[in-house]
């Protein structure tokens, strides 16, 4: 200190640890910084800036904002967890009636154009069905299930290579190898990879799901109701609603984990831990009023062409529809 200085002019260092104290946040902050936060997560998906945001997905960030907002207080539907979404699913048959909100169908579209795409080639699209007399008509298609005939919402997500076909035109390419197996495998893959993200997301948001692969037993047909292109095929439905509280299904039992789960190497053995797995799933499907053993239902599933219900010419159809796959 020199001698003309004022202790009143001495600057005291800040030790270089020391926490400052936090400001509060305010509700109209948080919210604000939830919002932010999903414009962000939505524009990082689809390479837009966060104010084109709704552009590039409508009403996606708004559903997203709302969920970590019901998260955080609680709320009922509020984004619980995904691994209790996802040990809590059970296929849900019968639905409320009436139109969904319109911000679901692209918010399950971004959450399955959130799922992993081999080489990035996202090779499927998806067709949502709301018309009621399409809907009639591919129910008959699917085995005449009312759960597709009442559905609000009826995914359909289908294997594309339509769409990098167009673009190999555009260079003056044929492409040779989107006629392969492996090719209709990588879009059979994407699409069911997506669509299996969007039951997650759709769950999440408290609405029911439930699976339809019967609009693979007449391929063609439906091909022609949805007006697919060669080159598109659909791989599996996906009717989305808000559950009827009262048809509440159950949680229906899987096998152990001692029967799937292998380490290293594939132990045929382990077949056995099917024994353990039987009295629970039996007394299921007898509490369901369903008949027959689950060891028996896929003995008679698989035991011969005529038990897959149209399916079992499949290769023929996707010939047909311009996915030789040789």
């Amino acid at each position: 200190m020199t001698e003309n200085a004022t202790p009143s002019a001495v600057a005291v260092p800040r030790p270089p640890n020391r926490p400052r104290p936090a400001r509060p946040t305010t509700p109209r902050v948080a919210a604000d910084l939830r919002d932010l936060r999903a414009r962000a997560r939505v524009a990082a998906r689809y390479g837009v800036r966060p104010e084109d945001a709704d552009d590039a997905a409508p009403g996606v960030a708004a559903a997203l904002a709302a969920s970590l907002a019901a998260a955080v207080t609680g709320a009922p539907g509020g984004g619980p967890a995904v691994l209790d979404v996802q040990l809590g699913h059970r296929s849900v048959r019968a639905f409320l009636p009436g139109p969904l909100e319109p911000w679901v169908l692209p918010t399950v579209v971004a959450a399955a154009q959130s799922a992993p795409s081999s080489s990035n080639l996202q090779l499927w699209s998806v067709v949502a069905v709301t018309d009621r007399d399409r809907l009639a008509r591919v129910a008959a298609l699917a085995g005449h299930q009312e759960h597709v005939r009442d559905a609000p919402l009826l995914l359909v997500w289908v294997a594309d290579v339509a769409r990098a076909r167009q673009l190999g035109a555009q260079d003056g390419v044929e492409l040779e190898a989107a006629g392969y197996l492996e090719t209709t495998v990588v879009a059979f893959l994407d699409a069911a990879l997506a669509a299996q993200n969007a039951v997650v997301a759709a769950e999440s948001l408290g609405l029911g799901t439930v699976y339809v692969g019967a609009v693979r037993n007449h391929p063609e047909d439906l091909a022609a109701e949805l007006g697919l292109p060669p080159g598109a095929v659909a791989v599996v439905g996906l009717a989305v609603g808000h559950p009827d509280p009262g048809h509440a299904p159950r949680v229906k039992p899987r096998l152990p984990q001692d029967a799937v789960l292998h380490r290293e190497t594939y132990d045929e053995g382990r077949v056995a831990h099917v024994a353990d797995y039987a009295p629970r799933i039996d007394a299921f499907y007898r509490e369901e009023r369903l008949d027959g053993s689950w060891s028996r239902r896929v003995v008679d599933r698989l035991r011969g062409g005529g038990s897959l219900q149209g399916r079992e010419r499949l290769r023929e159809a996707l010939t047909a529809l311009g996915l030789p796959s040789r």
